[in-house]
């Protein structure tokens, strides 16, 4: 049976979304190992670079830190050495072109996208990559099958097919909300929708910001959280006079503002898998989006939804809301998104790559 090594460099950058979904999977994967072993298990390793194994806890996974620091030489060139001989996991996109055996996560196709917001550089690089990295794997999994089908028409997998293997969402549960994040706000409870903005142009914040023009839905008012209102005017979207910019949030504070809302607002034209609406709905938040991308496949009937060009729409749906139908539809429905259950069917990936490759 061959050992798991687990590529840690994602460990030097910022505590991006992927990052998260990669050190949440790990955890969980080191969690069963240590709690519920069995004859099939193999031994496995976490390799970071040097200065990031500060605050890892693991129970059955070896964590090893080298003496070199994160760069794209070290995951390219140094990580296959130190991993030779091994299955290397790759969970947050990027993953060394010439090692073999590999089981890599793409966590979607916004590179293949026009409109990605990607800087050009960028987003050629990963055109010429990430077909590399993903023909040369055992095993590419992805967070949808919606993204599954776009890494195959983009020929980004080739003639293997993606593995599905959804995000959880039940981290927003494990932190008691901020009991007083909407009082500094100045805001009060079903007095708001919520909203995450984004300058990049397929998250389609103009939508939202058009519907609330002119208060035309006041005295709702429209809380967005992330950047601040002239990044956003920088990006040339226009944000309703009365808007609440609620800055980055953590998760008690993102908690109570779910809890809180009249409803989350996810217009995007496109996702991979879309976390928000699921972690709303998991705090009683019902959820309006657009029917794009991942969104439909993954939020069902639980969400309803509004035309991603038609301001009028998102109005209508939120002063038609039927609130209750949809927190009881949410919560149901949001509830199969738990990260154990992601964890297991990594582990089940692991143990059958393991074995096999």
């Amino acid at each position: 049976m061959r050992r798991v090594v687990f590529n840690g460099k994602f460990r030097a950058g910022g505590l991006n979304g992927v990052h998260r979904v990669a050190a949440r999977l790990i955890a969980e994967v080191d969690d069963l190992l240590a709690t519920a072993p069995a004859p099939d298990d193999p031994p496995c390793a976490l390799i970071v670079p040097k200065g990031c194994a500060e605050g890892l806890r693991l129970a059955a996974i070896q964590l090893i830190e080298d003496d070199h620091p994160a760069s794209q030489g070290w995951e390219q060139l140094r990580l296959p050495r130190l991993a030779a001989g091994g299955l290397l996991v790759n969970l947050a996109n990027l993953a060394p072109v010439a090692h073999r055996p590999k089981l890599t996560m793409l966590h979607d196709a916004q590179f293949l996208r026009a409109d990605s917001s990607y800087p050009w550089r960028q987003r050629l690089g990963y055109r010429l990559l990430t077909p590399l990295m993903a023909r040369s794997s055992a095993r590419v999994l992805t967070v949808s099958a919606f993204s599954a089908d776009e890494l195959a028409r983009g020929g980004v997998t080739g003639a293997a097919r993606a593995q599905v293997l959804h995000n959880g969402a039940d981290h927003i549960l494990e932190v008691a909300p901020d009991p007083a994040a909407l009082a500094r706000l100045g805001l009060a409870p079903r007095s708001y929708a919520l909203m995450f903005g984004s300058p990049k142009s397929y998250k389609n914040c103009a939508v939202v910001f058009a519907a609330f023009a002119d208060g035309a839905l006041a005295p709702l008012r429209l809380v967005v959280v992330g950047p601040p209102r002239a990044a956003l005017e920088a990006a040339g979207l226009v944000p309703p006079p009365d808007a609440v910019f609620a800055g980055l949030c953590d998760d008690a504070v993102l908690r109570a503002l779910y809890e809180g809302a009249a409803a989350l607002l996810f217009p995007s034209r496109t996702e991979g898998f879309g976390l928000p609406p699921v972690e709303a709905m998991l705090c009683g938040c019902p959820v309006i989006a657009a029917p794009c991308g991942a969104v439909p496949e993954v939020c069902g009937d639980a969400a309803l939804y509004a035309d991603p060009d038609d301001p009028a729409a998102w109005r209508a749906a939120l002063t038609h809301l039927p609130r209750e139908t949809l927190v009881t539809a949410g919560r149901k429905h949001a509830a199969r998104y738990t990260w154990a259950r992601a964890g297991r069917d990594l582990l089940a990936a692991l143990r059958d790559l393991a074995c096999t490759s």
